[in-house]
């Protein structure tokens, strides 16, 4: 098999058989153009037989590669249904496969008035966006009004929905044949828009139970309803103060963040390897014996504010069964600011032998690293 990685990292992808690819081709991603082309170029000049992709930014353009090719997989508008969160919420509602906060597109300042303000704050976000990046929380509709300003509402790329109070869940899954063969639910610990500098975040695994059940049947009718036949999905929802389960949204790519290193070490399962043998028509590779751990897991993380690191030492780690820290030295925009929910300066993925414990040993990394970082 002859694989052909174009990537953004130099050299390919760390720990990767260089010899077992065929060709490496590196770019700065900004520039769609250039490597639009170039993925042109080598499907027309090379047996390509499948088109593979991990990253958000990277699910539409690969599907329109497929599409343009005859090429099996994701198609482009199974991929539009999965990267546009107002096509996913129409699609969604529609199926009735679970509710979704009340919405339109946010084509102009007029759009704003297809939503009720008597109800409370809105909340505009990009269309396409990652991250929990381009998100506004509005209180009234002339708050609302000022932000449209700032924005280039042209081409349909913003939304406007309600905003749901509550606790928000994840679940990650991975889909074969139409049928989930893998799920998991986790809660996040902080919100995903709320990063900001010296700020934190995180997940905990939910153990099985009535809510992790709830869950999980929302997923499965969502992922029906948006017509995935084959792929590693990660799913976000809310739940509210009064026990409802709100749909938020859904992608079709592996989870990012600390997210995978969790799975890989409670479940044994590396999503993003069981996403390229769903790509590439390849056999999953698991279930593998005797892999999940006992009790649970997860993880916090810490965002940059200019100040030095924090600091949790060795013997602290293993007392509060750390299992995995990375240091992320491109964390940041360079001045102190934070980009996206996921710009992590430091994280630590925990085990514990229940979720009271695994929250109480977050709470003791947290009280350390932000001491360590203060002195």
């Amino acid at each position: 098999m002859n694989i052909h990685l174009v990537t953004r990292s130099h050299g390919g992808v760390p720990g990767h058989d260089h010899d077992r690819i065929a060709h490496i081709a590196t770019f700065d991603v900004r520039n769609s153009d250039h490597v639009r082309s170039f993925c042109e170029w080598t499907l027309r000049n090379h047996p390509i037989t499948h088109v593979l992709a991990l990253h958000e930014k990277a699910v539409l353009p690969a599907a329109e590669l497929r599409t343009q090719f005859g090429l099996d997989g994701m198609d482009l508008e199974t991929a539009m249904r999965f990267r546009d969160k107002v096509t996913m919420k129409q699609v969604i509602r529609d199926a009735d496969a679970a509710p979704v906060p009340e919405f339109s597109k946010l084509d102009g300042p007029d759009d704003l008035t297809a939503l009720n303000w008597g109800t409370g704050r809105k909340v505009i976000k990009s269309r396409v966006g990652l991250g929990a990046s381009e998100v506004h929380i509005v209180e009234d509709i002339e708050s609302a009004r000022a932000v449209c300003s700032t924005l280039d509402l042209t081409g349909s790329t913003y939304e406007i929905e309600e905003f749901v109070a509550g606790e928000i869940y994840h679940c990650d899954a991975i889909m074969q044949n139409g049928t989930i063969r893998f799920a998991s639910v986790a809660k996040y610990i902080a919100n995903p828009a709320s990063y900001a500098p010296g700020g934190f975040f995180g997940t905990v695994l939910l153990s099985e139970g009535e809510l992790f059940h709830r869950i999980t049947d929302l997923n499965a009718k969502a992922l029906s309803a948006l017509g995935l036949q084959d792929g590693v999905t990660h799913l976000e929802l809310f739940h509210t103060p009064d026990d409802e389960l709100i749909f938020c949204e859904v992608a079709g790519r592996p989870a990012g963040g600390v997210i995978p290193p969790v799975l890989e070490w409670h479940f044994g399962i590396n999503i993003f390897e069981e996403s390229l043998r769903l790509q590439a028509g390849l056999p999953l590779s698991f279930p593998r014996p005797n892999q999940q751990r006992s009790g649970t897991c997860g993880f916090v993380a810490f965002y940059p504010d200019g100040r030095p690191n924090g600091h949790v030492g060795t013997e602290e780690q293993a007392a509060l069964g750390v299992l995995e820290h990375s240091r992320h030295s491109s964390a940041g925009d360079g001045s102190g600011g934070v980009r996206h929910s996921t710009d992590f300066q430091d994280s630590y993925v925990i085990e514990a032998p229940d979720q009271e414990a695994l929250m109480q040993r977050i709470e003791e990394v947290k009280r350390i690293y932000t001491g360590s970082r203060s002195n």
